[in-house]
Order: structure tokens, then C-alpha cells, then sequence
């Protein structure tokens, strides 16, 4: 009984010591990690922003020939005289533009005839010349007023368009920071050089584009300002700070953290335009030929048809991208180019 209780002593005693033996792993401190990675997400979620316009202007919009001064009408003034005098025969005479037979009557006929044939030469004239205009410019006429209707109508269109790049695309970044620097984007002729100057880059690379986001609808002027800010807002949100700010010829810069981190991989920039169009200018885009087209039909459009514009990438500049886990949780929604 003693030899069992002295063996059972030793045994526990050695479990004991292995136990002890045994490395205790070390448990992170979840929430100073946490931080960590939150911090350096930050950094790597700065963007730029730049842009301007009013759908105010579209809801004015008018010919700047519609209102007529009434001192460009004609007045016509008579100087006849026609009091009848008398010379020594006592025969009258008329002093006047017009002179007094008894063969009046006569005179007015030729005159009326001549008067008659004159109309219908110029009625005549007008049909023909219309005729022939219309045959020389075939359906110019129409496009014309198909155009000034729909500009200057109440209904716009808003266009969201987004494309994601590799990381590699560098490019980018410098270029739409160099653009935004540079345009004066609170005036009309500014605006529409960064809209169609931030579209050639894109264009110029495309072989990184790897996924995109559109849509373009019609809506009434009224709604248009609050559905626009509402998109720009949606998309400001993902970015922790905008290091690089140009809003209506208003810069703000800030300074940029770059993280270390060779897991970056993407680029996202974001078009949203409001036009005078009253229908959609793209449908569905699945391939980067209908990306192309998208953004030529933007880049392309009449420079009075632009009413707002709003350009925003993300990461600012050309040192930072988006890791993998950031994109798929801030850009849920895009699809991936096929």
C-alpha cells in the first residue's frame, strides 16, 4: 500500500514539472492592434477632391434672344400733305408725293396689280428657298431643336461612374494632383478641363483597370442637388481625410502619411457629372470597351450641357494604395471587369 501511494506521489510530481515545462503563449493585446491597423488604414484611405458647378445655372437656362426692346420696333410717319391750294386758274393741286388726275381710279388698279403680283413673287420665292433648305440640310433642323429642347428643358441626368486600378497605375494619382492644382474649377471652361482631361488619363491606363461601378439616370432639376451631394457625400465617406481639396477654385492640401506596406494593390477613382441630358447617357457596362465608351460619351458632350462635376480618388497620392481587405469592405459594390 505504501509502495502505491510513494509511486502515485512521484508521478504527479512529474506531471507537475512538465506542466511548468511548457511555454505559456503570449495573447495580443487585441485592442492596441486593433488601433494599429485602424491607423494605418487611415493613412492609406486619403483621397483627393476636386470640382464645381451648379444645377441653379439649368434652371435659368434661357435664349438670351427670347426678350425684345420695344424701341427696336418700326414707327412709320407720314409726311404727305395733302391740303389741296389753289393757283390763279383756280385749279387744285395737290403739294405731296402723290399727284391728283381725274384718272385715279385707273392708277390704283395698275398699282393693286402690281402690288398683288409683288406678294405672290415673294410668297412664291419663300416656298421655294424653304424647299430647297430643307433638301440641302436634310434633318439639321431637327437635330437643332431636338438639342435646344432637351437642354433647356427641366429634367438633367446624373452619372456615377468608378473604376478601380492596380496600385502600379501611379500615374494616376500624379496626374489627377497635378490637374487638380491646375484648373480653376469655378469657371465653366475650367470645369470641362478637368472632366475631360482626368478622362484621359484614365484612358491612357486602362490596361490596370480591373473593376468599375456605374450608373447615370435622368431626374428633375428640383431633386438633382440633393441626389448629387448625396452620392459625393456616400463616396467622402470611405476616406478618412482629403489631403488634397479643390472645390470651386478653393485648394486646401494637407499632408500625407505613407505606411510601408507592400500589400497595397488598388486605386479607385470616382466621376460623378450632372448633365443637361434628359436620358441616360450608358446602360449596362460589362467590358473595358463599354468603359471606353462611357468615358467618351462624358468627354465628348457639349460644353453647355455640363452643370456639375465632381472628381474624387483614393488613396491622394502616388505612394499610397488600398490593401485588398480595404477595398472589398469600402467598394463592396463594384464588379469586376470581364
Amino acid at each position: 500500500m505504501l509502495q502505491k501511494t510513494t509511486k502515485l506521489f512521484l508521478t504527479t510530481v512529474a506531471a507537475i514539472a512538465t506542466i511548468n515545462t511548457i511555454e505559456t503563449p503570449q495573447i495580443p493585446n487585441i485592442s492596441n492592434s486593433w488601433l494599429t491597423v485602424q491607423t494605418e488604414a487611415q493613412a492609406r484611405r486619403s483621397g483627393g477632391r476636386s470640382g464645381g458647378g451648379s444645377f441653379s445655372r439649368g434652371s435659368s437656362r434661357s435664349s438670351s434672344g427670347s426678350s425684345r426692346s420695344s424701341s427696336g420696333s418700326r414707327s412709320r410717319s407720314h409726311s404727305y400733305n395733302n391740303s389741296p391750294t389753289y393757283d390763279n386758274n383756280n385749279s387744285r393741286n395737290y403739294s405731296g408725293s402723290g399727284t391728283y388726275y381725274s384718272g385715279g381710279s385707273r392708277g390704283v388698279s395698275i398699282f393693286l396689280g402690281f402690288l398683288f403680283f409683288g406678294i405672290f413673287g415673294l410668297i412664291l420665292f419663300a416656298i421655294i428657298y424653304n424647299v430647297l433648305k430643307s433638301a440641302l440640310s436634310g434633318n439639321n433642323s431637327n437635330h437643332s431643336v431636338a438639342y435646344n429642347r432637351e437642354r433647356d428643358n427641366n429634367i438633367v441626368t446624373i452619372s456615377h461612374l468608378q473604376i478601380a486600378l492596380l496600385a502600379s497605375a501611379t500615374d494616376v494619382q500624379s496626374g489627377l494632383t497635378e490637374l487638380s492644382l491646375r484648373v480653376d474649377t469655378n469657371t465653366e471652361e475650367g470645369l470641362k478641363e478637368l472632366l475631360q482631361e482626368s478622362i484621359l488619363v484614365l484612358l491612357r491606363n486602362s490596361e490596370y483597370w480591373t473593376h468599375h461601378l456605374n450608373s447615370s439616370q435622368k431626374i428633375h432639376i428640383d431633386q438633382a442637388e440633393a441626389k448629387f451631394d448625396s452620392l459625393s457625400l456616400e463616396e467622402r465617406s470611405k476616406l478618412s481625410s482629403e489631403t488634397l481639396s479643390n472645390m470651386e477654385g478653393n485648394i486646401k492640401q494637407k499632408e500625407v502619411i505613407s505606411p510601408d506596406d507592400k500589400s497595397a494593390m488598388y486605386i479607385v477613382v470616382t466621376l460623378l457629372v450632372g448633365t443637361a441630358h434628359d436620358k441616360p447617357l450608358f446602360e449596362e457596362i460589362r467590358t473595358p470597351e463599354d468603359l471606353k465608351t462611357a468615358l467618351n460619351t462624358l468627354a465628348t458632350m457639349p460644353s453647355d450641357y455640363l452643370l456639375k462635376f465632381e472628381l474624387i480618388w483614393s488613396p491622394q497620392t502616388q505612394h499610397d494604395s488600398l490593401t485588398y481587405d480595404e477595398f472589398i469592405s469600402e467598394y463592396t459594390n463594384m464588379i469586376e471587369l470581364v
